[in-house]
């Protein structure tokens, strides 16, 4: 009978549980490529803690990983892979209830995760152990938009986006969209403000950007000044392809639509279960 065991990845090298976790999503959805550069980001901005994080063992060898992003009482699952011989034999449910046991055992008042929505066997595996849908998250993709503007842009310290996120945006945001999260983005990174409008987007001099953050001021809400924005940062880096990752909420993305971004197909479910 197979023997499954958990060990702290802060006991591993970073090289060695980057490795594991790549090739635990060999054959996914998306191409998922982590090395150590990577995994080091992953725990600056997600609060990832590899002494809760878990690497996942058979009969003595290396499976799959577990990474854990804790903030006060919440914890989540920031993702799990297992390598593909080791799939389908029962270690996915073992290890979230023994994830799941360990953050009760904390204190841990909250369990979140996101899983694609496409990814029929995660998302089973999910709801079997108790986590629940909060909603739909999607993503959108844009190529070389021809727009222009006269508006005038104005450069804002990231820390104080991540501020305005907190206060103004909403209170169950993704873990990856939180003002926490985005007070961890650094340059080249930047943040823009046009009035009660604010963005943030990654190294705008590659050829591929993404749409890290969105917001518009509470007051101002409901006066079209997102696309406004959006297309003034388009016509100030031209020449760009656009992505706005899929984790944004369904409810909140009427501005990429109205800015004629393409739906990504793949989407996700935000999910969470009360400890």
């Amino acid at each position: 009978m197979s023997s499954f065991e958990f060990k702290p990845a802060s006991e591993f090298p970073f090289s060695q549980t980057a490795d594991l976790l790549t090739r635990g999503f060999e054959g996914y959805f998306v191409p998922i490529n982590i090395n150590e550069v990577a995994l080091l980001t992953m725990m600056r901005r997600d609060s990832i803690d590899l002494a809760a994080s878990r690497l996942i063992f058979k009969d003595g060898e290396p499976i799959g990983v577990a990474l854990i992003a804790r903030r006060g009482w919440t914890s989540r699952l920031a993702a799990m892979g297992l390598i593909a011989s080791a799939r389908n034999n029962g270690a996915g449910t073992w290890a979230m209830e023994h994830l799941i046991e360990e953050a009760r055992a904390r204190g841990d008042k909250e369990m979140a995760l996101e899983v694609i929505e496409q990814n029929t066997a995660g998302v089973k595996l999910y709801q079997k152990v108790g986590f629940k849908i909060i909603r739909k998250l999607i993503g959108y993709k844009l190529e070389n938009p021809q727009v222009e503007s006269k508006e005038t842009l104005h450069e804002i310290d990231i820390r104080e986006l991540s501020r305005l996120v907190t206060y103004h945006g909403l209170k169950d945001l993704p873990w990856q969209l939180s003002g926490i999260t985005i007070a961890h983005h650094t340059p080249p990174s930047r943040a823009f403000r046009l009035n009660d409008a604010y963005c943030l987007i990654s190294n705008p001099q590659a050829e591929h950007v993404s749409i890290s953050s969105v917001l518009v001021k509470a007051r101002s809400r409901g006066a079209g000044l997102s696309p406004v924005l959006m297309r003034a940062v388009f016509a100030r880096f031209p020449n760009k392809t656009w992505h706005v990752p899929a984790i944004y909420p369904e409810e909140i993305c009427t501005v990429f639509d109205e800015l004629g971004m393409q739906r990504e197909e793949i989407s996700q479910w935000q999910m969470a279960l009360k400890l």
